[in-house]
């Protein structure tokens, strides 16, 4: 039996379906354990265990850590119950508040890193260190992670959904206004205002946000007292709707940061930069970052920064696209990801024979 560790809403992982798809392929007994951090309504199976105490992002460090106390007791006592043979700790700091039960379970676990946590902080640098080194195989959502992590031979695991690949798709060009769509949870609001003051009232453009979140009030509020009307919010959806929504986009709104961005995002591949690749359709991305380099290096979008000059170079831009170059371009970024899915798939699935023929 194998158990899967995430310390949070599951909402915030999705890459947990590629590790149920893959052992319930090999038909292996498992348990999820979460923590229902919003204490949200939930439906899921019987297999599927949550720690119900509620924590607001917001908190204090103290009250933080404190709740993330109470999380590491409760897996702890979940999995004495249990027992499981391997354990799959989803997200970094899944596995380093439970250092000592990876250390039991030596080459016996798969660590998954998704986020740049607390890496510039030694102890807990010197911990995921030596969870990595132990572990069967780490993998990671973006090699901008090399930059920060221990050096080690990382499986890259890609942060996009193989099932939304199942019809292929060719760029569209949009009639005005152009609309540059957010899809996602709605936040970064420090940066993106300075986007919607650049493109405020351009009968050229209309800025749509798709989604919800702590930010969004804050976003209409700002729209409001400054007059911008070329905006849309069009509130929460069900992602299986994201198709639908982003169709009809000129391009992609991918900025989450400045030439000064902040290590939570400079590291890191959005899920809306694989959104781009497989709908075909262009994005605009922030310079300075790894997300920034790979959208340059393969040719599959715009990086820019929220100058006055943005609007008419972005007009340019788009006037003289060479659509064919780009889906050729969609093409060849998705068969390099796709081949490097194919290793991460593979090392999930000698992990579980590994485990099961222990078992025996």
């Amino acid at each position: 039996m194998i158990s899967v560790v995430f310390c949070g809403d599951l909402r915030y992982c999705p890459y947990l379906d590629r590790y149920t798809e893959r052992l319930n392929e090999a038909q292996t007994e498992y348990e999820v354990l979460f923590w229902n951090r919003s204490s949200l309504k939930v439906d899921v199976p019987e297999n599927y265990k949550f720690y119900g105490r509620p924590s607001a992002e917001n908190l204090g460090k103290a009250r933080k850590l404190a709740d993330f106390w109470g999380f590491r007791r409760w897996v702890k006592k979940r999995l004495s119950v249990s027992r499981p043979d391997g354990i799959i700790f989803l997200s970094t700091l899944s596995g380093v508040f439970l250092w000592d039960v990876a250390k039991r379970y030596r080459k016996k676990y798969i660590f998954d890193i998704r986020d740049y946590s607390y890496e510039h902080i030694a102890p807990f640098y010197r911990t995921e260190k030596t969870i990595i080194r132990d572990s069967f195989f780490t993998a990671i959502s973006s090699k901008g992670f090399l930059d920060f992590l221990p050096e080690y031979d990382y499986v890259i695991a890609h942060n996009f959904n193989r099932n939304d690949m199942t019809e292929s798709f060719l760029f569209e060009r949009q009639p005005k206004p152009y609309p540059i769509v957010w899809n996602g949870t709605v936040r970064y609001f420090d940066y993106q205002k300075k986007f919607l003051d650049v493109f405020k009232n351009d009968p050229r453009y209309l800025m749509v946000y798709h989604g919800t979140g702590a930010e969004l009030d804050r976003y209409k509020e700002y729209c409001r007292e400054n007059g911008i009307t070329n905006v849309q919010f069009t509130g929460p959806y069900d992602n299986r709707d994201k198709r639908k929504l982003v169709r009809n986009a000129a391009f992609l709104n991918n900025c989450y940061g400045g030439s000064s961005v902040v290590n939570e995002v400079k590291y890191a591949v959005s899920n809306r930069f694989y959104d781009g690749l497989v709908y075909h359709i262009p994005q605009i991305v922030e310079c300075g970052g790894y997300k920034g380099d790979e959208t340059k290096r393969l040719g599959v979008g715009f990086c820019a920064e929220p100058t006055e000059d943005l609007p008419d170079r972005l007009w340019e831009y788009y006037r003289s696209f060479d659509a064919r170059q780009f889906d050729k371009a969609c093409e060849c970024a998705i068969r390099e990801i796709l081949q490097e899915d194919d290793l991460y798939i593979q090392k999930i699935d000698d992990f579980i024979y590994y485990i099961e023929k222990r078992e025996c």
